[in-house]
Protein backbone atom coordinates (compact mmCIF):
# COMPACT_ATOMS: atom_id res chain seq x y z
CA UNK A 1 0.00 0.00 0.00
CA UNK A 2 1.60 3.55 -1.02
CA UNK A 3 1.94 6.52 1.52
CA UNK A 4 -0.41 8.13 -0.20
CA UNK A 5 -3.20 5.12 0.28
CA UNK A 6 -2.13 5.31 3.64
CA UNK A 7 -2.34 8.50 4.54
CA UNK A 8 -5.93 8.67 3.05
CA UNK A 9 -7.11 5.56 4.78
CA UNK A 10 -6.07 7.66 8.51
CA UNK A 11 -7.95 10.37 7.26
CA UNK A 12 -11.21 8.42 6.92
CA UNK A 13 -10.28 6.67 9.96
CA UNK A 14 -10.07 10.11 11.59
CA UNK A 15 -13.20 11.57 10.23
CA UNK A 16 -15.27 8.71 10.35
CA UNK A 17 -17.89 10.03 12.99
CA UNK A 18 -18.09 13.48 11.25
CA UNK A 19 -18.79 11.70 7.86
CA UNK A 20 -21.96 10.13 9.59
CA UNK A 21 -22.90 12.95 10.45
CA UNK A 22 -22.22 15.75 8.02
CA UNK A 23 -21.40 14.23 4.64
CA UNK A 24 -23.44 11.00 4.34
CA UNK A 25 -26.64 12.37 4.23
CA UNK A 26 -25.44 14.48 1.73
CA UNK A 27 -24.91 11.55 -0.69
CA UNK A 28 -27.47 9.46 0.49
CA UNK A 29 -30.44 9.98 -2.17
CA UNK A 30 -28.46 9.75 -5.12
CA UNK A 31 -26.44 6.68 -3.63
CA UNK A 32 -29.98 5.25 -2.94
CA UNK A 33 -30.27 5.37 -6.63
CA UNK A 34 -27.64 3.12 -7.50
CA UNK A 35 -30.23 0.18 -6.53
CA UNK A 36 -33.11 0.98 -8.79
CA UNK A 37 -30.74 0.50 -11.69
CA UNK A 38 -30.44 -3.22 -10.67
CA UNK A 39 -32.26 -5.44 -12.70
CA UNK A 40 -34.66 -7.26 -10.17
CA UNK A 41 -33.51 -10.80 -11.79
CA UNK A 42 -30.37 -10.69 -10.87
CA UNK A 43 -31.28 -10.01 -7.24
CA UNK A 44 -34.34 -12.67 -7.03
CA UNK A 45 -34.50 -15.07 -4.49
CA UNK A 46 -31.73 -15.04 -2.10
CA UNK A 47 -28.86 -13.31 -3.39
CA UNK A 48 -25.31 -12.07 -2.41
CA UNK A 49 -24.51 -8.81 -2.53
CA UNK A 50 -21.02 -7.16 -2.16
CA UNK A 51 -20.83 -3.13 -1.35
CA UNK A 52 -17.35 -1.84 -2.57
CA UNK A 53 -16.40 1.03 0.01
CA UNK A 54 -19.39 0.54 2.04
CA UNK A 55 -18.19 3.30 4.15
CA UNK A 56 -20.64 4.16 7.06
CA UNK A 57 -22.63 1.36 5.56
CA UNK A 58 -25.39 3.69 3.69
CA UNK A 59 -25.37 1.62 0.92
CA UNK A 60 -25.63 -1.72 2.35
CA UNK A 61 -28.36 -1.08 5.02
CA UNK A 62 -30.43 0.19 2.04
CA UNK A 63 -30.09 -3.05 0.07
CA UNK A 64 -31.34 -4.21 3.00
CA UNK A 65 -34.07 -2.79 2.94
CA UNK A 66 -35.07 -3.12 -0.27
CA UNK A 67 -34.27 -7.17 -0.48
CA UNK A 68 -34.42 -8.03 2.69
CA UNK A 69 -33.05 -11.69 1.76
CA UNK A 70 -30.52 -10.83 0.71
CA UNK A 71 -26.74 -11.52 1.89
CA UNK A 72 -24.97 -8.12 2.15
CA UNK A 73 -20.81 -7.56 2.29
CA UNK A 74 -19.58 -4.44 3.50
CA UNK A 75 -15.90 -3.97 2.32
CA UNK A 76 -13.83 -0.64 3.30
CA UNK A 77 -10.27 -0.04 3.40
CA UNK A 78 -10.91 2.20 6.37
CA UNK A 79 -11.37 0.84 9.50
CA UNK A 80 -12.87 4.10 11.11
CA UNK A 81 -15.68 3.61 8.48
CA UNK A 82 -16.69 0.39 9.31
CA UNK A 83 -16.84 1.06 13.34
CA UNK A 84 -19.31 3.09 12.12
CA UNK A 85 -21.11 0.64 10.12
CA UNK A 86 -21.32 -2.14 12.68
CA UNK A 87 -22.55 0.42 15.45
CA UNK A 88 -25.49 0.90 13.21
CA UNK A 89 -26.02 -3.16 12.51
CA UNK A 90 -25.66 -3.70 15.89
CA UNK A 91 -29.12 -1.40 16.16
CA UNK A 92 -30.77 -3.57 13.80
CA UNK A 93 -33.24 -6.70 15.12
CA UNK A 94 -31.03 -9.88 15.33
CA UNK A 95 -32.89 -11.58 12.19
CA UNK A 96 -31.30 -8.61 9.92
CA UNK A 97 -28.26 -8.32 11.62
CA UNK A 98 -27.91 -11.92 10.58
CA UNK A 99 -27.83 -11.01 6.78
CA UNK A 100 -24.85 -8.46 6.89
CA UNK A 101 -21.21 -8.32 7.54
CA UNK A 102 -18.55 -5.84 7.52
CA UNK A 103 -14.88 -6.18 6.39
CA UNK A 104 -11.86 -4.34 6.15
CA UNK A 105 -10.40 -4.98 2.73
CA UNK A 106 -9.06 -3.17 -0.06
CA UNK A 107 -11.30 -2.69 -4.05
CA UNK A 108 -8.62 -4.17 -5.89
CA UNK A 109 -7.51 -6.85 -3.24
CA UNK A 110 -10.81 -8.67 -2.82
CA UNK A 111 -10.39 -11.40 -0.31
CA UNK A 112 -13.12 -13.81 -1.52
CA UNK A 113 -13.63 -16.47 -4.31
CA UNK A 114 -14.09 -16.04 -7.53
CA UNK A 115 -17.53 -16.20 -8.52
CA UNK A 116 -18.85 -15.15 -5.07
CA UNK A 117 -21.69 -12.58 -5.50
CA UNK A 118 -24.74 -12.38 -7.45
CA UNK A 119 -24.39 -8.11 -7.63
CA UNK A 120 -21.89 -5.98 -6.38
CA UNK A 121 -22.81 -1.98 -6.26
CA UNK A 122 -20.65 0.94 -4.89
CA UNK A 123 -21.50 4.92 -4.43
CA UNK A 124 -19.05 7.55 -4.53
CA UNK A 125 -16.03 5.63 -3.90
CA UNK A 126 -14.46 4.55 -7.38
CA UNK A 127 -12.92 8.22 -7.46
CA UNK A 128 -11.28 7.51 -4.36
CA UNK A 129 -9.36 4.01 -4.90
CA UNK A 130 -5.24 3.80 -6.53
CA UNK A 131 -6.50 1.64 -9.36
CA UNK A 132 -9.83 1.80 -10.55
CA UNK A 133 -8.67 -0.41 -13.51
CA UNK A 134 -8.14 -3.06 -11.12
CA UNK A 135 -10.89 -2.33 -8.50
CA UNK A 136 -13.24 -2.59 -11.12
CA UNK A 137 -11.39 -6.08 -12.48
CA UNK A 138 -11.30 -7.67 -9.22
CA UNK A 139 -14.89 -6.61 -8.84
CA UNK A 140 -15.46 -8.78 -12.01
CA UNK A 141 -13.40 -11.71 -11.08
CA UNK A 142 -15.83 -12.33 -7.43
CA UNK A 143 -19.17 -11.74 -9.40
CA UNK A 144 -20.67 -14.62 -10.63
CA UNK A 145 -21.15 -14.72 -14.65
CA UNK A 146 -23.87 -12.56 -15.44
CA UNK A 147 -23.72 -10.98 -12.34
CA UNK A 148 -24.36 -7.61 -12.53
CA UNK A 149 -22.20 -4.44 -11.41
CA UNK A 150 -24.20 -0.88 -10.28
CA UNK A 151 -22.35 1.90 -8.78
CA UNK A 152 -22.39 5.96 -8.78
CA UNK A 153 -19.42 8.40 -8.66
CA UNK A 154 -18.22 11.88 -9.00
CA UNK A 155 -18.18 13.22 -13.09
CA UNK A 156 -15.43 16.24 -13.61
CA UNK A 157 -16.86 19.63 -12.95
CA UNK A 158 -16.26 22.89 -13.60
CA UNK A 159 -19.45 24.45 -12.08
CA UNK A 160 -18.84 27.35 -9.09
CA UNK A 161 -20.44 26.77 -5.49
CA UNK A 162 -20.25 30.72 -4.26
CA UNK A 163 -20.49 29.13 -0.61
CA UNK A 164 -17.10 27.86 -1.01
CA UNK A 165 -15.90 30.40 -3.66
CA UNK A 166 -16.81 32.94 -0.33
CA UNK A 167 -14.82 30.76 1.95
CA UNK A 168 -11.80 30.62 -0.22
CA UNK A 169 -11.88 34.34 -0.69
CA UNK A 170 -11.54 34.26 3.37
CA UNK A 171 -9.05 31.98 2.95
CA UNK A 172 -6.95 34.33 0.44
CA UNK A 173 -7.49 37.37 2.37
CA UNK A 174 -6.20 35.69 5.69
CA UNK A 175 -3.19 34.46 3.29
CA UNK A 176 -3.55 30.62 4.37
CA UNK A 177 -2.03 28.27 3.12
CA UNK A 178 -3.83 25.74 0.40
CA UNK A 179 -3.75 22.45 0.96
CA UNK A 180 -1.83 21.19 -2.37
CA UNK A 181 -1.76 17.35 -1.07
CA UNK A 182 -1.79 14.73 -4.33
CA UNK A 183 -3.74 11.51 -3.62
CA UNK A 184 -2.88 8.52 -5.16
CA UNK A 185 -6.56 7.87 -6.33
CA UNK A 186 -8.10 7.43 -9.76
CA UNK A 187 -10.21 10.79 -10.09
CA UNK A 188 -13.76 11.25 -11.30
CA UNK A 189 -14.69 10.11 -14.24
CA UNK A 190 -14.46 13.11 -17.52
CA UNK A 191 -17.56 11.88 -18.66
CA UNK A 192 -20.29 8.66 -19.13
CA UNK A 193 -18.37 7.73 -22.50
CA UNK A 194 -14.72 7.57 -20.59
CA UNK A 195 -16.91 5.25 -18.24
CA UNK A 196 -18.00 3.01 -20.54
CA UNK A 197 -14.65 2.81 -21.72
CA UNK A 198 -13.32 1.94 -18.79
CA UNK A 199 -15.77 -0.70 -17.81
CA UNK A 200 -15.35 -2.40 -21.05
CA UNK A 201 -11.72 -2.52 -21.34
CA UNK A 202 -11.92 -4.32 -17.70
CA UNK A 203 -14.10 -7.38 -19.35
CA UNK A 204 -17.68 -5.72 -18.77
CA UNK A 205 -20.38 -5.72 -21.25
CA UNK A 206 -24.14 -4.29 -21.42
CA UNK A 207 -22.52 -1.35 -19.66
CA UNK A 208 -25.55 1.42 -19.38
CA UNK A 209 -23.26 4.76 -18.31
CA UNK A 210 -25.17 7.57 -18.13
CA UNK A 211 -24.69 11.50 -16.53
CA UNK A 212 -27.01 12.15 -13.40
CA UNK A 213 -27.31 14.78 -10.80
CA UNK A 214 -26.59 15.18 -7.42
CA UNK A 215 -28.76 17.86 -5.68
CA UNK A 216 -28.67 18.82 -2.27
CA UNK A 217 -29.71 22.12 -0.72
CA UNK A 218 -28.08 23.18 2.00
CA UNK A 219 -29.32 25.02 5.22
CA UNK A 220 -27.35 28.28 4.97
CA UNK A 221 -26.99 28.47 8.80
CA UNK A 222 -25.40 25.50 9.15
CA UNK A 223 -22.81 25.46 5.59
CA UNK A 224 -20.10 27.01 8.06
CA UNK A 225 -20.40 24.33 10.69
CA UNK A 226 -20.17 21.87 7.64
CA UNK A 227 -16.86 23.38 6.54
CA UNK A 228 -15.51 23.61 10.39
CA UNK A 229 -16.61 19.66 10.72
CA UNK A 230 -15.89 17.86 7.97
CA UNK A 231 -15.46 20.12 4.57
CA UNK A 232 -12.41 22.05 5.51
CA UNK A 233 -11.76 20.15 9.07
CA UNK A 234 -8.35 19.46 8.29
CA UNK A 235 -7.16 23.22 7.58
CA UNK A 236 -9.04 24.50 10.95
CA UNK A 237 -7.81 21.81 12.69
CA UNK A 238 -3.82 23.04 11.43
CA UNK A 239 -4.43 26.98 12.38
CA UNK A 240 -3.55 28.71 15.78
CA UNK A 241 -6.25 29.19 17.51
CA UNK A 242 -6.59 33.24 16.61
CA UNK A 243 -6.81 32.54 13.39
CA UNK A 244 -8.99 29.29 13.41
CA UNK A 245 -11.67 31.74 15.40
CA UNK A 246 -10.56 34.39 12.58
CA UNK A 247 -11.73 31.89 9.68
CA UNK A 248 -14.63 31.05 11.68
CA UNK A 249 -15.93 34.67 11.94
CA UNK A 250 -15.23 35.66 8.41
CA UNK A 251 -16.66 32.89 6.94
CA UNK A 252 -19.84 32.96 8.75
CA UNK A 253 -19.86 36.72 7.64
CA UNK A 254 -19.46 36.34 4.21
CA UNK A 255 -21.82 33.51 4.13
CA UNK A 256 -24.46 35.82 6.05
CA UNK A 257 -23.87 38.01 2.69
CA UNK A 258 -25.53 34.91 0.24
CA UNK A 259 -28.97 34.50 -0.86
CA UNK A 260 -30.60 31.38 0.50
CA UNK A 261 -30.73 30.01 -3.32
CA UNK A 262 -27.15 30.27 -3.66
CA UNK A 263 -26.55 27.40 -1.08
CA UNK A 264 -28.42 25.01 -3.49
CA UNK A 265 -25.54 22.74 -4.61
CA UNK A 266 -25.81 20.45 -7.92
CA UNK A 267 -23.05 18.00 -9.13
CA UNK A 268 -22.82 16.15 -11.97
CA UNK A 269 -22.39 12.01 -11.05
CA UNK A 270 -21.95 9.16 -13.58
CA UNK A 271 -24.47 5.92 -12.89
CA UNK A 272 -23.44 3.05 -14.29
CA UNK A 273 -24.58 -0.60 -14.91
CA UNK A 274 -22.78 -3.33 -15.98
CA UNK A 275 -22.04 -7.10 -16.29
CA UNK A 276 -19.68 -9.55 -16.27
CA UNK A 277 -20.14 -11.81 -19.27
CA UNK A 278 -22.08 -15.29 -19.00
Amino acid sequence: MSAESSGMRARYDRAARRYGTWWSPVLEPTARRVLERVDPKAVAGAPAILDVGTGTGTLAFAALRRWPGATITGIDASGGMLREARGRAERLPAADRSHITFQVAEADRLPFPDRSFDVAVSSFVLQLVPDRSAALREVARVLRPGGMLAFVTWMTSRQSFPPDEAFFDVVDELELPDDDREEDRSGDFASAREANRELRDAGYRSIDARRDWLDHAWDPAQYADFLEQYGEYELFRSLPRRLRLELSERTRERLGELPAEAFRWRAPVVMVTARRPA
